[in-house]
C-alpha cells in the first residue's frame, strides 16, 4: 500500500473528533515552570596521590559558578601517560541525566566533555566544551575549570487533562471542580513519574476557552469564549496545585493570531501555554464547524510563533508551549513552511480516536515529524479500544513528551 493510500486508511479508522535533584518533588502550592538549557563548566583538581578529580559547576543567571557537584565516582587514576576515556558516575539535573567524561593526555593534563542521557535511557556523544583541555596545575586540590558548556535539559512529561468546564462529554476536565480534577491528574502524573526514571512528570489542565458553535455568533466566528473569570480560576488552581495551564482554542471561523492575543493577560504566567485545534477551523470550507474537518495553515502557525517568541523575549518569560491538534492531513496546511522560533517549543498533538495501530501510525506521521519540536499524544478514557497503558505509551519510539487524556 503507498504511503497516501496507507494515510487515507488511517484518517479513516480515525473519530473526527536548574538546582540538583535526586527525587522529583511533590506538588506544592508553587506554579510549575518548565526547566530551560542550563550552562555549566566541567572541573578538574589534581591530587597529591596523583589522582585527578572532576566535578560539575552550573552556572548561575549571573555568570558566577555555584558549588561544585561532585558525583560518588569521579576519580581518574594515578599514572603517567594517556588514558582512555573514563565516565563518572550519573549527576541529576532537573530535566536531565549527565556524566562527565576525562582522560589523560601528555604531560598529566586532562581533556573533559559530557554526556548526557537520552529519552532512550542511552548515553550520546561526548560534547566538549570549546576549552576543554584542563592544565595540571602546581597547586594540589585547587580547581581548573572548563568554559562554559549547554545542557540541553529535557522537559518532563507532561501529564494533561483535557476539556471545558462542567461538560463531561467534552473530556476529563469537565467531571469535577478544579481541585477534583487535579487530584486525579496527580494520580496519573505519579503514574508516569514512577515509570520513566529522573525525567520526571508534571501534570497539566487542557482547558478549552474557545468552543467552537454549530450556531451563528454575533460577531461572525461561530466561538464561545469562556469568560476570564472562568479561565482565572484554572490559572490560580494550576498555581496551587502545581500545575501547568494550556490554553486551547477550536478557533471557528476567527483568526489563531487574534484567539492568542485575547488570552495574552494570561499568558503572562510562566506556566501558562497554548494550543489550537484546527479541527473546527471551517471557514475557507464556507460551512459550520462541526460538518467537515477543518483546517489552518503553517503561515498563521508561523503568525503565532513569531507572537509568541516576541512576547516571551519582552515579558522575559521561560519558553512557552504552542501546540497543534492533527489527525489527518488536511487540518494543517503547508506544514513545511513552519520555522521554529526561539523561545516557542511547537507541539503537534496526534489527536484521533482509533485503534493502537492506527494512532501510532498517525503519531509517527504527524507529531513525531518535523515541524514538532514535542511530540504528543492524546488518548481518549471511553473511546480508544484499548486503552494504551503508561506502560505501552513510554515504549513509543520516540516517546510522546505531551500525554494528554480526554
Amino acid at each position: 500500500m503507498s504511503r497516501k493510500a496507507r494515510a487515507g486508511a488511517v484518517t479513516a479508522l480515525l473519530s473526527v473528533a536548574v538546582a540538583l535533584v535526586w527525587t522529583t518533588p511533590p506538588a506544592t502550592a508553587q506554579p510549575a515552570v518548565l526547566p530551560e538549557a542550563v550552562e555549566a563548566r566541567v572541573g578538574a583538581r589534581w591530587l597529591p596521590d596523583g589522582q585527578v578529580e572532576v566535578a560539575l559547576q552550573l552556572i548561575t543567571s549571573d555568570g558566577s559558578g555555584g558549588q561544585a557537584l561532585l558525583p560518588l565516582k569521579r576519580m581518574l587514576p594515578a599514572g603517567p601517560g594517556r588514558s582512555r576515556w573514563l565516565s563518572t558516575s550519573p549527576i541529576a539535573l532537573e530535566g536531565v541525566e549527565v556524566r562527565v567524561a576525562a582522560r589523560r593526555i601528555a604531560g598529566d593534563d586532562i581533556i573533559v566533555a559530557l554526556r548526557e542521557r537520552s529519552g532512550s535511557g542511552s548515553w550520546g556523544e561526548r560534547v566538549m566544551p570549546s576549552q576543554h583541555r584542563l592544565r595540571a596545575t602546581a597547586q594540589p586540590r585547587a580547581w581548573t575549570w572548563s568554559s562554559p558548556v549547554t545542557i540541553a535539559t529535557r522537559w518532563p512529561h507532561i501529564i494533561a487533562f483535557y476539556g471545558h468546564p462542567g461538560v463531561a462529554s467534552m473530556g476529563v476536565l469537565g467531571h469535577g471542580s478544579p481541585a477534583e480534577v487535579a487530584s486525579e491528574i496527580a494520580e496519573w502524573t505519579a503514574r508516569y513519574d514512577d515509570l520513566n526514571g529522573p525525567r520526571g512528570a508534571v501534570g497539566a489542565y487542557h482547558l478549552i476557552t474557545g468552543v467552537a458553535q454549530a450556531n451563528p455568533t454575533s460577531d461572525g466566528h461561530w466561538l464561545y469564549r469562556l469568560s476570564d473569570d472562568r479561565i482565572a480560576e484554572y490559572v490560580e488552581a494550576a498555581r496551587q496545585h502545581g500545575l501547568l495551564l494550556i490554553l486551547d482554542n477550536q478557533i471557528g471561523w476567527s483568526d489563531p493570531l487574534a484567539e492568542v492575543k485575547r488570552l495574552e493577560g494570561f499568558l503572562r504566567e510562566p506556566f501558562v501555554h497554548m494550543a489550537l485545534d484546527p479541527e473546527f477551523a471551517t471557514e475557507p470550507l464556507g460551512i459550520r464547524p462541526g460538518l467537515a474537518i477543518g483546517g489552518i495553515y503553517g503561515e498563521q502557525v508561523n503568525e503565532v510563533l513569531r507572537y509568541l517568541s516576541e512576547f516571551v523575549r519582552t515579558e522575559q518569560l521561560p519558553n512557552k508551549i504552542l501546540m497543534v491538534h492533527q489527525f489527518t492531513g488536511r487540518m494543517l496546511h503547508n506544514r513545511e513552511v513552519i520555522k521554529p522560533q526561539p523561545g516557542v517549543e511547537l507541539s503537534i498533538d496526534m489527536d484521533g480516536i482509533g485503534s493502537p495501530g492506527a494512532k501510532l501510525y498517525g503519531y509517527d506521521l504527524f507529531a513525531a515529524t518535523e515541524p514538532s519540536q514535542l511530540p504528543a499524544f492524546k488518548l481518549f478514557f471511553g473511546q480508544d479500544n484499548p486503552l494504551l497503558s503508561p506502560e505501552e505509551v513510554l515504549a513509543m519510539d520516540p516517546v510522546p513528551d505531551v500525554i494528554i487524556y480526554q
